[in-house]
């Protein structure tokens, strides 16, 4: 040990067992597992197809062999004398070559399905027909040894018996898989599964298979907590409250704030009365917001009368009340004068009331439109969705807020799990139609003129007619007529 002292380096091992999702308590695959991420087994039909194709292209590579060399050789066997026979051909290099041609092809065309099935899962056979090969348990790939070699071994063990072995052993053993996977004798053995990557989920795309299994193993479900709200704000004396117009785990949609001196619109489309103007008073309702937000003033026993006010009736009439809304009334400045006794003794005359000037009419809330036209989402299956009312949500298993109104949920499906439970919305604005991205986990992209743009989740973007959204594997266009 030096003088200066000693630096030493602790490692630490994680020697955890790893966990394997989809095991039963006894440690065996469950069916239901693969099935809930996606994956679908291989056809019998295709299965069968795959292996024809690959002996094909093996006896292809051994056709010098077949054709020049082994014809030549029974001929030197059959003769009395097989070395002289042997010596005395004139093409015994051509034989030589054309052995040694077909023997190194058939060994690398071997090695290269053991490689490729043990790695990728895939071999020339396979990679036509659309299927993969995976390791039974792990759903990852099936190694090398294993996954590779042993069911090459037993598949070549089925050739002893000429016909009947491999019919027995590639044709007939999957149907007696008792798990219904369709698993041969071969695939038993060497513990794999083969799958179909053309209508259901590809295994070695990791991507895809991560976000399959964290759905299985979390069931992701959209936000539907009450969240302060951003959208249409109240008129209120205090603070401001805002009520969300749709919102998602993505955030919130449709923000509207209020500038001073604007009349707001009230969540039920009226917009607020009209401030007085100085010196008129006016007598028309007001909005219930309005209304409930100004403070009720009580008419004041006596004032002193205006131009252009109300007459006060006085003692003995029927008291008038005025308007909540009217606070631009002239200041009491006094007591009136006290009334003489003739006067008290003679009936009160009717009340007459000064006409009160013409106020300005508020401006009429303005009707909601009527939907002039006509839009239809197209999706890349043929299917034709009509969009009405408020819009509609497309996911695997979409579900609406309690802001979305009168939108429809349109489940589409996806066997790739490519697409959320709630994944986006087109919705209706009168004659306009916008795409608002519901915080997928792939996302959303709007095509528009062969440039793309990615869906901001919880931000509306107008579409128009021709507009494609990408959204997962799956597409659809936009039709506005």
């Amino acid at each position: 040990m030096s003088r200066f002292g000693e630096e030493r380096v602790i490692w630490e091992i994680d020697e955890r067992a790893r966990t394997i999702e989809g095991l039963d308590a006894d440690g065996r695959p469950r069916p239901e597992y693969a099935a809930s991420l996606g994956l679908i087994r291989a056809p019998f039909g295709r299965r069968v197809l795959a292996t024809i194709i690959e002996a094909l292209v093996l006896l292809l590579v051994q056709t010098p062999m077949l054709v020049v060399v082994l014809p030549a050789l029974l001929t030197v066997a059959l003769d009395p004398d097989p070395v002289a026979a042997l010596a005395g051909r004139d093409d015994i290099v051509l034989l030589i070559v054309l052995g040694a041609v077909s023997w190194a092809l058939s060994t690398a065309f071997v090695l290269v399905q053991l490689i490729l099935l043990g790695r990728r899962g895939v071999t020339l056979g396979k990679a036509f027909t659309g299927l993969r090969a995976v390791n039974v348990r792990t759903l990852e790939r099936p190694g090398f040894w294993r996954g590779a070699v042993v069911r090459y071994l037993v598949l070549c063990a089925s050739l002893v018996v000429p016909l009947v072995g491999p019919l027995l052993v590639i044709a007939l053993s999957p149907l007696f898989d008792r798990d219904r996977r369709g698993r041969s004798w071969p695939d038993l053995a060497a513990a794999i599964w083969l799958v179909d990557v053309r209508r259901g989920l590809h295994p070695y795309d990791e991507k895809r298979m991560r976000i399959a299994r964290k759905t299985v193993s979390t069931d992701l479900l959209d936000v539907k907590t009450e969240l302060p709200s951003l959208a249409t704000p109240r008129v209120s004396s205090g603070s401001e409250a805002y009520v969300p117009l749709a919102r998602n785990k993505g955030g919130v949609l449709g923000a509207v704030r209020s500038r001073p001196g604007n009349p707001v619109v009230g969540e039920t489309g009226d917009e607020a009365a009209e401030e007085p103007r100085p010196g008129i008073p006016t007598t028309v309702a007001a909005t219930p917001f309005a209304a409930a937000a100004r403070p009720q003033t009580p008419a004041p026993a006596a004032a002193a009368i205006a131009p252009g006010a109300i007459v006060d009736p006085g003692p003995g009439a029927a008291a008038w009340t005025p308007p909540p809304l009217l606070e631009d009334r002239v200041p009491d400045p006094g007591p009136a004068p006290a009334a003489s006794p003739a006067a008290e003794s003679e009936p009160e005359p009717a009340p007459t009331a000064v006409p009160a000037a013409e106020p300005e009419p508020a401006p009429a809330a303005a009707a909601p439109a009527p939907h002039p036209v006509t839009v239809e989402l197209t999706l890349d299956s043929g299917e034709t969705v009509t969009v009405g009312g408020g819009g509609v949500v497309l996911g695997r298993a979409p579900g609406t807020g309690p802001d979305d109104v009168e939108v429809t949920p349109v489940p589409v499906v996806d066997p790739t799990r490519s697409i959320s439970k709630t994944h986006w919305a087109l919705l209706r604005h009168d004659d306009r139609a916008v795409a608002v991205e519901r915080g997928s986990t792939n996302g959303s992209v709007l095509v528009r003129g062969g440039s793309e743009q990615p869906l901001e989740p919880g931000r509306p973007v107008e579409v128009r007619h021709g507009d494609t959204i990408r959204f997962g594997d799956r597409h659809a266009v936009v039709t506005i007529r």
